[in-house]
């Protein structure tokens, strides 16, 4: 009985249920879902589940971004069994210099997430093509896990704005308290995509960030501005009207945002003398 069913299976036409999975003819929705779901339930085989993956990662190098969502919501689907295949495949980069292959296999790897796709990701960090780094960065944060710190770290120098971006966005979703410096270093970043996403992490870490934020206050007003901008993430709005004196507009508007006490702000309307202030004022005052 297991022999016939073998052989049944191994006539599954996948190139046949591939188009159909990948169309993009809304008429042919109901079509498209029934394949995706019997590409998830051919991949559970215990005969033909790896085979059905290798298909499916096989398609990795295609030119249509559509194909490749469609791809990355089935092996999401699939999930963690997934993973032992793509990585086995992973070197492949693909058939021309746009490394679609393998930045899919990055893609698909950050989705499924967790400690198994660490290592693998981590041998493309030093790679010589910086589209290759940042996605192994963005690939180490989506993972989620605490194992990746050791090799993030090394992304935050990267002579690349957006590889260093990447780097910190890893940063942002796996840093502990020991990671702060790091983190409040990169809000002095010339890249503004790296200082949003130190603000980002400075908010998950929450409150113990606070106090390393208000020793970095500084005549650096753009750095301030980002300091500000933590602050009222973190929730530490009571902190902000320190900055009411700032000579810099947008720092002003950034805590006049923050601050609920209507009163406060009719006195410090009085003394603004910025005309777009001025009406932010007026518009927080009528809320």
């Amino acid at each position: 009985m297991i022999f016939l069913l073998f052989i049944i299976n191994q006539h599954v036409d996948y190139q046949d249920l591939y188009n159909k999975a990948t169309t993009s003819l809304v008429k042919f929705q109901v079509v498209k879902d029934s394949a995706f779901q019997r590409f998830v339930q051919l991949a559970q085989d215990t005969l033909i589940g790896e085979g059905t993956i290798n298909f499916l990662i096989s398609k990795f190098d295609t030119k249509s971004a559509a194909e490749r969502h469609t791809l990355k919501d089935i092996l999401i689907k699939i999930g963690k069994s997934a993973i032992k295949c793509i990585v086995r495949k992973i070197d492949y980069r693909g058939s021309d210099e746009e490394a679609r292959s393998l930045k899919q296999s990055l893609w698909v790897l950050g989705e499924i997430g967790g400690d198994e796709i660490v290592e693998t990701t981590s041998r493309f960090l030093n790679d010589v093509e910086w589209q290759i780094r940042s996605n192994a960065y963005t690939t180490l944060g989506k993972s989620r896990s605490k194992n990746a710190l050791q090799y993030v770290i090394q992304g935050l120098k990267d002579s690349i704005p957006i590889v260093r971006k990447c780097a910190y966005y890893a940063l942002s979703q796996i840093a502990t308290k020991k990671e702060i410096p790091h983190l409040i270093e990169g809000l002095d970043d010339e890249f503004y995509g790296v200082r949003y996403a130190c603000v980002e992490g400075l908010k998950n870490i929450g409150r113990p960030a606070t106090r390393f934020l208000l020793k970095e206050i500084s005549n650096n007003e753009f750095k301030n501005y980002f300091i500000v901008l933590t602050l009222r993430e973190i929730g530490e709005k009571g902190k902000l009207k320190m900055f009411v004196k700032s000579n810099f507009p947008p720092v002003r508007f950034n805590v006049y945002q923050g601050i609920e006490d209507k009163k406060f702000l009719q006195e410090i309307l009085k003394k603004e003398e910025y005309p777009i202030l001025k009406t932010k004022l007026l518009t927080f005052l009528k809320k």
